[in-house]
C-alpha cells in the first residue's frame, strides 16, 4: 500500500471520528432533551442553553411562531444585543429566520454582510457586529413551530461556523423537536388528569345541600388540586356583617382564643374588604417588595413556617357569602391554570353554599292545606246514580280489555351492533392520535389513528449512529489487517442493520387503518390519546351497519306476552319526531360479547334494565339512519294482553308475593 493510498485512508477515518464524535453528543444531548421532565417553556429553554454551550457560539436567540399574528418573536436571547432582540416580532417569512422557517431547511450563512435578507438594524442599534450564522428551524410533525440562530464562533476562523457545526445542530434540532412534543403531550395529559379531578370534586360539591358537608369538601379535597398545607372557610354573619371561622382542614378545632385563627380571620377581612383575590406566592420576595414595612400576611406566613397564601371573596349576583383561603409551605402553587381551577372550584363552591343556605332557610310545613271542606258524600243521588256510575265504570273496564290499542308491551330501548371486528395494533407504543369518533362512519383502509413515532426515530438515531461506529472499526481492521477483528465487525455490522430495517419498518406502522367498511363502537376513542399498549391489542372496534339491533328491556312480569314475530314502533332520542318500524326476532334473557376495548359507563334511566330480559328487534323501515348506541323507547304490540290483565296480574304478584295468599 503506497503513501496515497495510506493518506487517503486516514483522511477517511478522520472523517469517521468526526462523524462518530458528532453523533455522541447529539446522541447524549437528545437523551438529555427526552429525559427531561420539564414544563414546555423550561425545557425550550434549557434546549437553547446547551446548543449554544456546544457549539461554542458568541450569541444566539430562539424564535417561536405566532401563527395568529403571522409574525416570528423573539422568546430567548443570550449575548451582547440580547434586549436590543429579546422580545422583537417579525413578519414571517422576513430575514434568515424567516426564510428558514419557511422553507425548513437549516441554513449556515459565513458572511452575513454578503446575505440579502440578513437586517443590520440590530447590529446599528447595539453595535453587535454578527460575522457568521446558523440557523436551524423545529419542525414537529413536518410543521415549523420556531428556529434556534446561532450567532459567531467564539474560537473559529474569523467566528465562522463549518459543515460539522451545521451537522450538529440538525442533529440536536432533531431531539430538541422530540422532546418539546413529549413535554406537551405531558402537559396536555396532566390538564387532563387535573380537569379530571376539578370535575370530580365539583361534582361533590354541588351535590350535597348540607352546608357543613360542603365546607368539608372545600377544605379536605382542594389539596387533590392544588399543593397546598391547609385551608379554612369563614362565612358572613348576616347580623354582625361579619366573618366567622366555619372549617379548617385536617379536621382541626376552631377556637376563638388561638392567636393563629384569629390572624387568619383578620387576613379574612381583609380579603372582604378589598372583594378580590388577594395571593402571596412567595413571602420572601414579596417581604422585599415591601423594604422594611410592617405587613400583616408576611407576619402570619413567616410565623407559620409557611411560603405562600392565595384568598378568594366566595360571592355571587346576591351578594358576599364568606370568605376562602389556602396556604402552602411551596411558593408559586396557585400560578398559571391552577388559579384558574382554584377559581372554578371556588365559583362551585359559592354555588353549593348558597343552594344548601336557602334550603336551610325553607321551614318544613307541619301541616297540608286543607282539603275541599265542601265535599259531601255521594248519596244525594240515590240509586240512579249508583247505577249510572256503574255502567260507565264496566264499559270503561270493558273497552281498556278489549280495545286492541291498549295491547302493548313497553321498555327502554338501546341500539346495538353484535359482534363486529377489531382493529389490532401491529406494534407496541404509546397512542399519539385518533381521528375518528364513536358513531363515525370509516371507509376500509381509512387512517383512524397513529403511535407516537418519537421513541422509533430516537432508535433509528442511535442504530444509525452505533452502524457509523461499526463501519469505522471495519475499516481499521481492514487497514491493520486483522482477520478476528474484521469478522466480529462484520457481524455486529449485520446485528445494526437488522436494528435500523426494524426500526425503519416500525416507523412504516405507526398509522393505524380501518380493517372493514363500519361504524366506529368504540365509546370516547379520543381518550384512549395517550395510553401505552402492546403489541396485537384491540384499539377500535367496527361494526357493519347493515346488520344493527335494537335491543328492548322487559319488565319480567311481561315477558310472557311477547312473542317472536311482532309488530314494534319505536322512537329515539336523537330522531324524536320520527318512528321506526320492526319485528321481534328474539326474547330471552340478557347475555354480553366479550369485548377488550368496548366499555360503557352509562346506565339506562329506567330500572326495568337490571330484570335481564330482553326482546331483539330487526328493523324493517326507518325514516332516518340509525347508529350503535342511540336509545329510546319501543312499543311491542301484545295480542294476548291487555291493560286490564296487566293491572290484574300487578296486583295478584302483590298479594302473592308480599301477603302470602
Amino acid at each position: 500500500m503506497d503513501n496515497q493510498q495510506i493518506q487517503k485512508l486516514y483522511a477517511e477515518v478522520e472523517l469517521l471520528k468526526k462523524d462518530n464524535r458528532r453523533l455522541n453528543i447529539a446522541n447524549q444531548l437528545t437523551h438529555e432533551f427526552v429525559g427531561e421532565a420539564k414544563s414546555v417553556k423550561q425545557l425550550i429553554a434549557h434546549v437553547f442553553d446547551r446548543v449554544l454551550e456546544t457549539l461554542d457560539a458568541e450569541a444566539g436567540s430562539l424564535w417561536l411562531v405566532d401563527p395568529k399574528q403571522a409574525q416570528n418573536i423573539c422568546h430567548l436571547a443570550e449575548g451582547p444585543a440580547k434586549k436590543g432582540v429579546l422580545g422583537l416580532r417579525l413578519p414571517s417569512g422576513k430575514g434568515v429566520v424567516g426564510a428558514v422557517i419557511q422553507s425548513k431547511q437549516p441554513e449556515v450563512i459565513l458572511d452575513c454582510s454578503k446575505d440579502a435578507r440578513f437586517s443590520k438594524e440590530v447590529d446599528a442599534r447595539t453595535g453587535f457586529v454578527t460575522r457568521s450564522m446558523i440557523c436551524v428551524p423545529l419542525v414537529i410533525d413536518d410543521k415549523a413551530y420556531g428556529a434556534i440562530q446561532i450567532v459567531n464562533k467564539k474560537h473559529g476562523v474569523d467566528g465562522q461556523f463549518d459543515e460539522e457545526d451545521q451537522a450538529l445542530v440538525i442533529q440536536l434540532a432533531i431531539g430538541a423537536s422530540l422532546s418539546v412534543k413529549n413535554a406537551r403531550l405531558l402537559e396536555m395529559e396532566s390538564r387532563v388528569k387535573e380537569m379530571n379531578v376539578l370535575m370530580e370534586i365539583s361534582k361533590e360539591v354541588v351535590a350535597t345541600l348540607d352546608v357543613d358537608q360542603v365546607l368539608a369538601l372545600i377544605v379536605n379535597k382542594t389539596n387533590e388540586l392544588v399543593d397546598i398545607t391547609g385551608g379554612a372557610v369563614a362565612l358572613l354573619n348576616e347580623k354582625s356583617q361579619s366573618l366567622q371561622l366555619m372549617v379548617l382542614s385536617e379536621q382541626r378545632k376552631i377556637d376563638p382564643n388561638d392567636d393563629m385563627q384569629n390572624a387568619l380571620i383578620g387576613l379574612m377581612e381583609q380579603v372582604k374588604k378589598s372583594n378580590r383575590v388577594c395571593y402571596v406566592p412567595d413571602v420572601k420576595k414579596y417581604k422585599l417588595s415591601l423594604k422594611g414595612a410592617n405587613n400583616v400576611w408576611v407576619d402570619y406566613l413567616e410565623k407559620n413556617n409557611l411560603n405562600s397564601i392565595w384568598a378568594m371573596p366566595l360571592e355571587d349576583e346576591e351578594g358576599l357569602l364568606g370568605v376562602v383561603i389556602f396556604e402552602s409551605q411551596h411558593s408559586g402553587f396557585a400560578l398559571g391554570s391552577k388559579a384558574d381551577m382554584l377559581h372554578i372550584l371556588c365559583s362551585q363552591a359559592t354555588v353549593a353554599l348558597r343552594n344548601a343556605s336557602l334550603f336551610k332557610s325553607i321551614p318544613f310545613s307541619a301541616a297540608l292545606s286543607s282539603v275541599a271542606k265542601k265535599n259531601q258524600a255521594l248519596t244525594a243521588g240515590g240509586w240512579r246514580k249508583y247505577a249510572i256510575f256503574s255502567l260507565v265504570l264496566f264499559c270503561l273496564i270493558t273497552a281498556l280489555h278489549y280495545l286492541p290499542y291498549f295491547r302493548w308491551v313497553s321498555g327502554p330501548a338501546i341500539v346495538e351492533a353484535r359482534l363486529g371486528q377489531g382493529v389490532f395494533l401491529p406494534i407496541a407504543g404509546r397512542l399519539a392520535a385518533i381521528n375518528v369518533l364513536e358513531g363515525q362512519l370509516v371507509q376500509k383502509d381509512q387512517t383512524i389513528g397513529a403511535l407516537a413515532s418519537s421513541d422509533l426515530k430516537l432508535q433509528l438515531i442511535e442504530a444509525n449512529a452505533q452502524l457509523a461506529i461499526i463501519e469505522r472499526q471495519l475499516i481499521e481492521a481492514r487497514a491493520k489487517s486483522d482477520t478476528v477483528m474484521l469478522n466480529q465487525a462484520a457481524i455486529e455490522r449485520e446485528t445494526l442493520r437488522a436494528k435500523v430495517i426494524q426500526a425503519e419498518t416500525s416507523l412504516n406502522q405507526v398509522s393505524i387503518k380501518a380493517t372493514i367498511n363500519g361504524i366506529v363502537l368504540t365509546p370516547r376513542p379520543n381518550e384512549l390519546v395517550g395510553r401505552v399498549f402492546n403489541k396485537g391489542d384491540e384499539i377500535i372496534r367496527l361494526a357493519d351497519p347493515e346488520h344493527l339491533l335494537v335491543i328492548v328491556h322487559i319488565p319480567e312480569i311481561d315477558l310472557m306476552d311477547v312473542q317472536v314475530g311482532q309488530t314494534v314502533k319505536g322512537v329515539l332520542r336523537a330522531q324524536p319526531g320520527d318512528y321506526f318500524m320492526g319485528k321481534v326476532k328474539h326474547v330471552g334473557r340478557q347475555y354480553d360479547i366479550p369485548n377488550t376495548v368496548l366499555e360503557s359507563d352509562s346506565e339506562m334511566e329506567d330500572e326495568t334494565i337490571q330484570t335481564g330480559f330482553i326482546a331483539e328487534i330487526e328493523i324493517t323501515d326507518s325514516p332516518f339512519q340509525i347508529k350503535p348506541g342511540m336509545t329510546g323507547h319501543v312499543i311491542i304490540h301484545a295480542e294476548q294482553s291487555s291493560l286490564i290483565t296487566k293491572i290484574w296480574r300487578r296486583v295478584s304478584n302483590f298479594f302473592a308475593f308480599h301477603i302470602g295468599f
